[in-house]
């Protein structure tokens, strides 16, 4: 395909996914090991379908889970992986981000970060997005709230002590309005599936075109997938199966040497 000339063999992109790739089936052997149910999400399902593996310009895993099940994957997975991988999440020392990521801590990379556009050092990962029961508009509205005090407290926004002692102080009403957010979801949107509180994607997921998992080619490899892929991206990016506009096609800016 034409779109290819992103990632020939041999060329450093595709090193780098084949690098993901490897992550992916480890991650998917230690999660069928301890019966953690995880299926391809947005750009990896995407790619899975439209391309039969990476999409082409991509740089990054996309994996979800539902949300009940953080427990079991960080009881399961935190500190047991056999080196160099991990799992990593919001309790990890350090860690600064709202959702989990399975790392290959040997492979460090240099990545463009999309805030300040300077070089950050970061690792080999696969994000890993939970899902709960809610409405994608009614946690929008809490989000920026949420997100920014929690992100203060975890020290991934560094904008001063002021900011950071207002974070603490407005954390309780943060929590309160996931709270609501949430009960409201258990009860009225049951068979809707949104992102966890702090995590800026509002598009929704239906129970439905995923339970019960499928499978899917993805590099070769089988890997879950949801019972009805066609239905799950549509409600995610509409016409999918057309390309984007060149301009569109953007990744994490991996910065290879």
């Amino acid at each position: 395909m034409e779109e290819n000339r992103y990632n020939p063999e041999g060329s450093q992109l595709r090193d780098y996914q084949l690098k993901l790739l490897d992550l992916l089936v480890e991650f998917d052997r230690l999660c069928e090991e301890n019966g953690i149910t995880w299926w391809l999400d947005s750009g990896s399902l995407l790619g899975a379908v439209r391309h039969g593996g990476f999409i082409p310009w991509d740089d990054d895993l996309d994996v979800c889970i539902l949300r009940k099940d953080l427990p079991s994957i960080r009881k399961a997975l935190r500190g047991r992986t056999p080196a160099p991988y991990a799992f990593k999440d919001m309790r990890t020392d350090g860690y600064p981000r709202l959702w989990p990521r399975f790392v290959d801590e040997s492979c460090r990379i240099m990545r463009r970060d999309p805030v300040s556009g300077l070089p950050k050092e970061d690792e080999l990962w696969i994000d890993i997005l939970p899902l709960r029961p809610g409405c994608p508009r009614l946690k929008k509205m809490i989000d920026p709230l949420y997100g920014r005090c929690y992100r203060r407290i975890l020290g991934a926004i560094h904008d001063g002590p002021v900011k950071k002692a207002l974070a603490y102080l407005l954390w309780p009403l943060a929590m309160l309005g996931a709270g609501i957010v949430a009960l409201g979801g258990l009860i009225f949107h049951r068979k809707s599936l949104m992102h966890d509180f702090g995590v800026p994607f509002y598009s929704i997921r239906k129970a439905q075109d995923i339970f019960p998992l499928g499978k899917i080619t993805f590099e070769g490899h089988l890997f879950p997938a949801p019972a009805d892929p066609e239905k799950y991206l549509t409600c995610i990016y509409g016409d999918y199966m057309t390309l984007p506009p060149e301009e569109k096609r953007i990744n994490h800016e991996i910065i290879f040497k």
